[in-house]
């Protein structure tokens, strides 16, 4: 009897080791790790892509997802986010989402809605997608009516519009609350408050002009830059307690930043740019740092965003929206550079 157990022991732990081993080296999908670059594409042109680039070998592919309807993933791809095994691409000029396989992004599903006016960004929450959406304009093309949509990915319907300042725009999730930076060219100044349990409009957090990128620290405090509106010639930080909603600090940037903001990988220091200078402010600082090094090869800033792994700043350079952007990857301290082809306009880098 000791023998046959010990026999049937060892069968059941090869075929668990041999089943573990399977699972491990299925394949997963070409892109199923990498860095991705969101390229909106010329207005009007329908030529928005996305790039992958791949780390290990230096190697970018162009335009990797394509809509089913055409060339090319859609007229201003505005954003993509990656969760629960899936990729959503919010397509702004073409009012849709495109779902695809996270791993290869084969596209699965498009989401259309009447509410989807010009959308923007999206965060998936327990099931359902928060999407940031513009909106309709008035006949002097202004925004009228911005808004958070709450939509349910599994029965595909609306759930709730939740109303917001107009020119709702970036949204960060830090797992109680859903913040939406409501930017508007700098023609609005708040950040909504959203608490995705009873999709409740918690608070509108009343800033300055512009807010636009948002990142938490390591001490899970929110950070916002704003940008300023026509003809500023200063941006700002904020530091926002998350639990009570309050300002804890504003520094003054001299000049305009870009819109986009990112963490070091230990999450002391908040990386920002101003024209091609690129700054890194300690989360402590109470004043604007020096410039941590100038990006002379970029000609217009489009993108920003910083590897978690290494601290390598990655920024997407946009020359023209007739031709196609760069991404150029620095060392944390700027000191050594590479960089390849992208899309036009590059305007958001997605690390996976």
């Amino acid at each position: 009897m000791k023998m046959n157990i010990c026999y049937f022991l060892g069968v059941c732990l090869s075929a668990s080791l041999s089943m573990g081993c399977e699972d491990d080296n299925k394949p997963r999908g070409q892109y199923a790790d990498g860095v991705f670059v969101v390229n909106e594409g010329a207005f009007g042109a329908g030529n928005g892509t996305v790039t992958h680039y791949n780390p290990t070998s230096s190697e970018a592919e162009q335009n990797i997802f394509i809509s089913t309807d055409g060339d090319f993933a859609g007229d201003v791809v505005q954003s993509l986010t990656f969760k629960n095994g899936k990729a959503y691409l919010v397509i702004n000029g073409d009012d849709k989402i495109e779902v695809a396989d996270a791993n290869t992004l084969e596209s699965t599903q498009t989401i259309t809605h009447p509410d989807l006016d010009k959308p923007r960004y999206i965060e998936v929450i327990n099931g359902n997608a928060y999407i940031s959406v513009w909106g309709a304009y008035n006949e002097f093309f202004s925004l009228i009516d911005s808004y958070i949509l709450v939509y349910d990915l599994d029965s595909g319907s609306k759930i709730k519009s939740i109303d917001t300042d107009e020119g709702t725009e970036n949204l960060l999730y830090n797992g109680q609350l859903l913040f939406a930076s409501n930017y508007n060219y700098g023609s609005s100044s708040t950040v909504s408050v959203i608490d995705p349990t009873d999709n409740s409009l918690v608070d509108n957090i009343e800033l300055e002009a512009g807010p636009a990128g948002m990142v938490t620290d390591a001490n899970g405090k929110l950070w916002v830059v704003c940008v300023g509106g026509w003809g500023a010639e200063n941006g700002q930080l904020f530091r926002v307690n998350p639990e009570t909603l309050l300002v804890e600090d504003q520094i003054t940037i001299t000049g305009v930043p870009g819109i986009d903001i990112a963490t070091t990988p230990d999450k002391q220091n908040i990386i920002y740019t101003v024209g091609t200078s690129v700054f890194s402010i300690a989360i402590t600082a109470t004043a604007e740092p020096e410039a941590l090094f100038n990006a002379d090869d970029i000609v217009s800033v489009y993108s920003l965003n910083v590897d978690q792994a290494n601290g390598n700043i990655w920024i997407g350079d946009a020359p023209s929206f007739s031709s196609a952007g760069k991404v150029y990857i620095y060392s944390a301290d700027g000191a050594s550079n590479t960089s390849f082809d992208a899309g036009i306009g590059p305007t958001q880098i997605v690390f996976k």
